[in-house]
């Protein structure tokens, strides 16, 4: 049986964690609300009274959620050769972010998909992000010649790939990212491309 609500604020918690599990799992098109609720362990009812539907509760989970774990440059590292190490493990330690953002991409023809992934908190960071590489470029530590927005991507894309393509890293290396030899390996990689890019300085 579903709980019933006691805590307001706990059940809330309680349906964001579960949805990010569904979403993860299923995808937004294939992800059921009654399975989130049975993950909850609460009500259906409880899921619209907090957020009203399907495609609000995926932008809540982007954009509340995502706040905690992976993916994110805020609580990294503020200068970039140790912030990318700081990206990939965050990605590497929270595989349903990943598994979220590869479905987004397998479902986007879907224009229900498209309108719940859009979000103003999700382009936010994502200007907060191209202004602290535009910030790492204007203190030395990233090339000043480069588009910041094409030099976040690369950037991200390095940090990423591994996670993303776990396959592929093991054919490449013969190892996965989620082993923890691969990873000593990748985060000391990641450093010392970041160092590798930042400007020789004047004479």
């Amino acid at each position: 049986m579903a709980g019933r609500e006691r805590n307001p604020a706990r059940s809330r918690e309680r349906i964001l964690d579960a949805a990010l599990q569904e979403f993860a799992a299923h995808g937004f098109a294939g992800a059921r609300v009654g399975a989130i609720a049975e993950r909850a362990g609460l009500n259906k009812q409880l899921i619209s009274h907090h957020f009203g539907g399907k495609r609000a509760l995926y932008q809540a989970v982007m954009d509340e959620r995502r706040l905690r774990g992976g993916g994110e440059l805020e609580g990294a590292a503020a200068a970039a050769p140790a912030a990318l190490a700081s990206f990939f493990d965050r990605a590497r330690t929270d595989p349903e972010w990943v598994r979220v953002l590869l479905w987004e991409t397998l479902e986007a023809g879907d224009g229900d998909v498209a309108d719940a992934a859009a979000t103003d908190g999700r382009r936010a960071r994502y200007r907060e992000r191209v202004a602290w590489v535009a910030a790492e470029q204007e203190a030395g530590r990233l090339p000043s010649g480069l588009d910041p927005e094409m030099l976040l991507l690369s950037l991200l894309g390095a940090s990423l790939y591994p996670v993303l393509l776990p396959e592929v890293c093991e054919l490449m290396t013969g190892s996965r990212p989620d082993d923890d030899a691969f990873a000593r390996r990748y985060r000391a990689h990641l450093r010392r491309l970041a160092a590798a890019l930042a400007p020789a300085p004047d004479h």
